[in-house]
């Protein structure tokens, strides 16, 4: 049965005023390698499907892996319950009816079905280049699909399909020293395993034992990896309904100058590098939204329940994020320009210290380098920082090309590397 099918199933049954039906498909292969070897290569299948039921204001959610057309009805029994039973929700918003979605190209045939051999072809290159340059490397190789599927009864259907291949690699080196890579695309044919794999492997040999030097303000070369996973923590908290209540570092800062002038940053589904889904998270159309403009925050996230009390149109969320600003120059360009600072390859355990002030704390990972006149002179030992958006993105002074980079939310982005000025490091490790 397919998922329109399965999700008729449903809203014929549905006892409910209004009822929504997800059904997510997602097919996973993973090789995943460590001492320069494969040390294991699985793959899963999983389907569910949700129900969001309603009784008014009344809402009950409940999901299941059964998609047999009774396992489905069993859990729109439960939805149902669970909404009977539950307190009004007054910011719920019944579906909305049959959207114009805009055309994602967002799959891709072959790397959807890669086979094992291929991403074992791929590790064997890796492991190869590794010992022969005296370094360790372990990593991981995933691919697969993600099938996504939404009927409600309001009469809207909507489904997208999106495939996904994502390479990262880790190497280590006798003398300490480390290095990190990754790439991520909707095609595999975009990963270039090889060049992913040098840049790893180059990070791990480049000046010998780490050294340590005392932390403080500093002139830092962020990464793409690195400085994704600091606007993270800008396009988390950019909630409309939030600043208006006062419980937001933004209250108050729409219209306002919060970044250099050459920065800015957009949703745009429609962006070939980063092809997003055609529906917001309640199954609107999605649409390109601009939130920093020219260092300037222009918008914030709408829901459809605050939208309709601020009279406003409704955003979704910060998804599929586009950084515009960068001047075409590379990681080695900016370090050129570099006369006394770090070279950061990516951040980890990255989280608030203060949300109010977006103030955020992590530690260096994957590489740590000293540039001096232009030039990196040294590895580092790692150390942790404490700073904030609001701050530091006052303080680039410059931008590179945007490359696509994998980060822990919304996972993807298209971000250039950065120079930023007196970027607070507060303490070092002994790594």
């Amino acid at each position: 049965m397919d998922h329109a099918q399965l999700a008729k199933v449903a809203l014929q049954a549905a006892k409910a005023e209004h009822l929504e039906v997800w059904i997510d498909g997602h097919d996973e292969a993973v090789t995943r390698f460590s001492d320069n070897a494969i040390n294991q290569n699985v793959a899963k299948v999983t389907q569910t499907v949700s129900l969001r039921a309603a009784f008014g204001q009344r809402v009950g959610i409940a999901s299941t892996t059964d998609t047999s057309p009774e396992g489905v009805i069993d859990a729109l029994h439960r939805a149902e319950a669970i909404a009977r039973s539950s307190a009004p929700d007054e910011e719920y918003m019944p579906p909305p009816g049959p959207q114009c979605y805009p055309e994602v190209q967002a799959y891709d045939e072959v790397t959807s079905t890669l086979p094992p051999t291929s991403r074992a072809e791929a590790v064997a290159l890796t492991a190869r280049l590794s010992a022969e340059a005296g370094v360790e490397s372990s990593g991981s190789y995933t691919t697969g699909a993600r099938r996504l599927f939404l009927a409600n009864s309001a009469g809207l259907e909507a489904c997208q399909e999106r495939s996904f291949a994502r390479f990262t690699v880790s190497t280590s080196s006798q003398s300490g020293g480390s290095g990190w890579s990754e790439g991520y695309s909707h095609r595999a044919s975009d990963l270039n395993v090889e060049t992913l794999a040098r840049r790893a492997i180059g990070k791990a040999v480049t000046g010998g034992a780490p050294i340590t030097i005392e932390p403080g303000p500093m002139t830092v070369v962020l990464e793409p990896a690195a400085f994704g996973s600091l606007m993270c923590f800008i396009t988390w908290t950019l909630n409309a309904k939030e600043a208006d209540e006062e419980r937001s570092a933004w209250t108050g800062k729409v219209g306002e100058g919060i970044a250099v002038p050459s920065l800015s940053l957009r949703s745009d589904p429609l962006d070939p590098r980063l092809p997003g889904d055609p529906m917001t998270e309640d199954g609107l159309a999605a649409r390109r939204v601009d939130w920093i403009g020219s260092g300037v925050l222009r918008q914030l996230a709408y829901s459809r329940y605050w939208a309709g009390r601020q009279g406003v149109e409704p955003t979704g969320y910060c998804e599929n994020i586009v950084i515009d600003g960068g001047d075409g120059g590379q990681d080695l360009d900016l370090i050129a320009d570099v006369e006394d600072g770090i070279l950061v390859t990516r951040f980890w355990y990255t989280n608030f210290v203060d949300e109010m002030a977006l103030s955020t704390t992590g530690m260096t990972r994957g590489g740590l380098f000293r540039i001096e006149k232009g030039e990196v002179t040294s590895a580092l030992t790692n150390f942790r920082f404490n700073d904030s958006p609001l701050g530091f993105l006052k303080r680039i002074r410059r931008m590179g090309e945007r490359v696509l980079t994998y980060t822990e939310y919304p996972e993807t982005m298209v971000c250039p590397p950065a120079i930023i000025d007196e970027f607070h490091f507060t303490s070092g490790t002994s790594f």
